[in-house]
């Protein structure tokens, strides 16, 4: 498939630390720090993702450039479970990030960046837009793009080059 993908029941042994990992999925999954290295050359020309975070983004502790920046350096550094108040159990799962998102700007960034279909986007920034909530926000934007959408977009986004 191209991707690192790890299906249904597959168990994989990984040596991080001198500590085996396992990782357990009911679908498909991407090594966090393969996936950091894959969203980190994506665009970040994306207009309605960009607008969004100009009205609605994260405004104190911003440390970043742009969306690319926050979420590549969230991704690479998820396997250490995080520091100061960012605190997560560790995990090599690209999808296990992706489901504990807590600022949607990131998530409108991603799939913008995908190529996923901007009607949908827009729709999606309507819907998000009047609560006031984050993790309620990036809950509606999962439910209409799930990780599978974005594993699926990603590889479609490396084999147009």
């Amino acid at each position: 498939m191209g991707l690192s993908f790890y299906f249904i029941n597959l168990k994989i042994d990984l040596e991080r630390n001198g500590e085996e990992i396992f990782m357990h999925n009911e679908t498909q999954d991407m090594d966090v720090l393969e996936f950091a290295r894959k969203i980190s050359r994506l665009s970040i020309d994306t207009p309605l993702a960009n607008k969004y975070d100009e009205e609605y983004g994260q405004r104190s502790d911003r440390w970043w450039s742009c969306q690319r920046e926050h979420l590549t350096v969230w991704a690479l550094h998820y396997p250490t479970g995080g520091e100061f108040y960012y605190k997560h159990k560790p995990s090599l799962s690209a999808k296990q990030m992706y489901m504990n998102l807590q600022r949607p700007e990131m998530i409108l960034w991603l799939v913008e960046s995908l190529g996923e279909n901007v009607d949908l986007i827009q729709r999606i920034i309507e819907k998000i837009s009047d609560n006031s909530n984050c993790g309620t926000r990036c809950r509606i934007v999962r439910e209409y793009i799930s990780f599978d959408r974005i594993l699926e977009l990603l590889e479609l986004s490396g084999k147009k080059k």
